[in-house]
């Protein structure tokens, strides 16, 4: 008596394939389900121009009274000097000119300005020969100190959507420096900075304000003065 036959049909074939889908789905709708969705991009800020900054400045009502702490070193520059680039504080390569002196702060940053503007805000305290790395040989330099008295409005800018700014500055308006959102612009000493135009401005980054200025108490925030006895 013969003994029936039976065949593998197809689909007993394809078993082994189901079983294996079926092991791993799980394991891959678990690694779709830990992927974080992608956020969006945030958009850029707006870097505001000279005008626009200075409207900032007004309509936030940001001036401040400050006063410088540091005192500074400068000499003339010389004549062989003249047409030289140094570069600033703010990565601007100013041109050295006839007649203006050099001055450098107390991080050795350089930057221009006239001996009569000097004389203004600083009181000479002394000379010393020193070379910074933009001298070529030790020179002789004056040393000034910030006047007691004298006093620079300054407004710091930084808010939602402000990336950064940019100031032309009165020794070469041909060169806007520019800051990130934070620094200071700067102005000397007028009434009302809100009615005096700021026709010579510049620019300080936060971390060298921070360290050669401090904030003068407007009058609404001092101690009242004790009374009498």
């Amino acid at each position: 008596m013969m003994q029936p036959t039976f065949r593998a049909s197809g689909l007993l074939k394809s078993v082994p394939a189901l079983l294996l889908a079926t092991l791993f789905l799980p394991c891959a709708d678990a690694a779709r389900g830990s992927e974080e969705p992608k956020k969006p991009a945030r958009p850029a800020g707006r870097k505001l121009t000279h005008e626009e900054t200075l409207r900032w400045i007004a309509e936030h009502k940001a001036w401040r009274l400050a006063r410088k702490t540091k005192p500074i070193w400068a000499r003339p520059v010389a004549p062989e000097e003249v047409g030289k680039e140094f570069e600033t504080a703010d990565h601007v390569k100013e041109v050295a000119r006839e007649g203006a002196w050099l001055c450098v702060g107390v991080a050795g940053e350089p930057w221009f300005q006239s001996l009569e503007k000097i004389e203004a805000k600083y009181e000479h305290s002394g000379e010393k020969a020193k070379k910074f790395d933009f001298d070529k040989e030790p020179r002789e330099y004056q040393s000034y100190k910030p006047k007691a008295a004298t006093r620079n409005w300054v407004a710091q800018v930084k808010g939602d959507g402000i990336e950064g700014f940019t100031i032309r500055p009165g020794y070469d308006p041909d060169l806007p420096l520019y800051s990130p959102a934070g620094g200071y612009v700067v102005r000397d000493d007028v009434t009302d900075p809100y009615k005096t135009p700021a026709e010579d401005a510049w620019l300080v980054q936060q971390p060298l304000f921070e360290s050669t200025y401090e904030l003068v108490p407007e009058p609404s925030e001092q101690s009242p003065a004790p009374a009498p006895k």
